[in-house]
């Protein structure tokens, strides 16, 4: 079950020119040290502003989508707590494979079985592509594309959840910081949604992810946030800039 937290907001103004000549600016906050989400936007658009690819490849699993901005605003961040989905994909994904080479089997029957009257339609069809077949021939072929029908949704249902699964393992693996098998941890995943502003005028969505997760053993994995996506938002109604809650570096 998700479990949703109270969102917030903040106004938390930073110029990337700053930050990349003076390091994070905290130390004239060191008494309220930023919260770590707000740390890894520092870090990352420090980065991007570096055009350093390795960081940001380290900080993120995807680009930003459009230059690097001259200052950045985080405006409202709000969090939800779901489960990690890996064991319950690898169990979706025995089903789909179960499925999948049952149809298989059954429709391997289906064509030994009916072999000669299939060689017939496909002659048929090459001369006469529409039009009803007579005879036993009709019904033969309804089976036969209901069948084909069948072994194409089961092979995009097992693909969709392999891609699924995929991509969570990817998430897991950039989120922990030390290699861990991630198919046999068990644990949940918190997510942060961060409405940022750039420029003073485009606002961005990102969705910061970090997975905690322990071993059979019952031990934690150390685990950072990445973020997962940016995504560009539209302004919320009536929403100006929000006052910065600390003075603009200089």
């Amino acid at each position: 079950m998700t479990t949703q937290h109270s969102s917030h907001r903040v106004a938390t103004r930073r110029s990337a020119a700053s930050l990349v000549a003076g390091g994070l600016l905290l130390t004239s906050f060191a008494c309220s040290r930023p919260p770590e989400q707000e740390q890894l936007l520092e870090q990352f658009f420090r980065a991007l502003a570096l055009e350093d690819r390795g960081t940001l490849a380290g900080l993120s699993m995807v680009a930003f989508p459009d230059d690097p901005p001259e200052q950045w605003e985080l405006l409202a961040i709000s969090g939800t707590d779901g489960p990690y989905r890996v064991p319950e994909l690898r169990e979706e994904e025995r089903e789909a494979t179960r499925t999948r080479d049952d149809q298989f089997q059954a429709f391997s029957a289906f064509r030994s079985a009916n072999a000669e009257a299939l060689r017939t339609i496909v002659e048929r069809r090459e001369a006469r592509p529409e039009g009803p077949l007579g005879g036993r021939l009709g019904p033969i072929e309804e089976e036969w594309e209901a069948h084909r029908e069948e072994r194409r949704r089961v092979r995009e249902a097992l693909a969709e959840v392999q891609m699924a699964l995929d991509a969570e393992r990817r998430r897991a693996a950039r989120s922990l910081l030390r290699e861990a098998p991630v198919d046999y941890l068990t644990g949940s995943v918190g997510q942060q949604e961060l409405r940022v502003r750039v420029d003073g005028e485009r606002d961005y969505r990102f969705v910061l992810l970090r997975y905690e997760l322990v071993n059979q053993f019952g031990d934690a994995v150390p685990s950072r946030w990445i973020i997962a996506a940016i995504e560009a938002a539209e302004p919320e109604a009536g929403s100006g800039t929000p006052p910065s809650l600390e003075p603009d570096p200089e």
